[in-house]
């Protein structure tokens, strides 16, 4: 069964009216297309490079330990090593601020041809942060009395600050861009028209360690170690295609 529409002349110019909307506004578009692309072919472009960066005190200062024992004994050396380590979690529990983290275990055999029994190593790394040195460095000197082996102690920023750092230098480096752009085009007898391209990217802030290993015999009557917090620099580049017109 075929269904007939019948258009009436009323219908059909409405439908005239509607295709020749639709065709009117697609060649419209087409023809602005065309002519941006063309005025785009005629600006001057420029590559530009610019830098930006922010300073300041580090908000954070980390502690890393080594627990460690040896024995004849398997189960002694890891005796030694879980002794030292839930002691070290309790001290740090009464410090005020101060996190800490335990992690990487592990245990080993060594044998010498000229030994007649094994020895095992039993260790395990902890790290230990605060904002501050107020709290940690008087516990540092604590567990290295306690015979844990200070690894590394150094400053740094924490992710929050970091990232807020961070955003701060890649706004100083678009306004780089930006009067370099304003400046070069001024020097060309041009002016800026947009910025067709723009790229960011951030360097790695330094993060300076102030101490290296300590043997645990030294420690026993030696005070708790110093550490000041240097500035950190925090940078951020951008580069740019802007267009430039008479």
């Amino acid at each position: 069964m075929m269904t007939r529409f019948t258009l009436t002349p009323r219908k059909t110019a409405t439908l005239a009216c509607l295709l020749g909307l639709g065709f009117g506004t697609g060649f419209g578009t087409i023809q602005a297309n065309a002519a941006e692309t063309a005025q785009a072919a005629s600006y001057t472009k420029l590559e530009l490079t610019a830098s930006g960066s922010v300073q300041a005190p580090p908000d954070q200062l980390a502690a890393s330990f080594r627990a460690e024992s040896r024995s004849n004994s398997a189960a002694a050396a890891q005796k030694a090593v879980n002794t030292q380590v839930s002691k070290a979690a309790e001290q740090a529990k009464q410090a005020n601020g101060v996190k800490y983290a335990i992690s990487h275990y592990s245990v080993s055999e060594m044998r010498d041809d000229k030994a007649k029994n094994a020895v095992w190593t039993a260790s395990q790394d902890l790290t230990f942060t605060a904002p501050d040195g107020e709290a940690l460095l008087p516990l540092t000197g604590q567990l290295q009395a306690n015979g844990l082996i200070l690894e590394g102690l150094d400053w740094s920023l924490s992710p929050d600050k970091q990232k807020a750092l961070q955003l701060e230098a890649e706004k100083a480096a678009v306004t780089d861009l930006k009067k370099q752009a304003d400046t070069l085009a001024a020097t060309l007898g041009l002016h800026v028209v947009r910025f067709e391209r723009i790229s960011l990217s951030g360097s790695p802030y330094p993060r300076p360690i102030f101490m290296a290993a300590m043997a645990r015999s030294s420690m026993d009557a030696a005070p708790a170690p110093s550490s000041t917090a240097e500035t950190q620099t925090v940078h951020a580049s951008v580069t740019a295609t802007v267009l430039l017109a008479p």
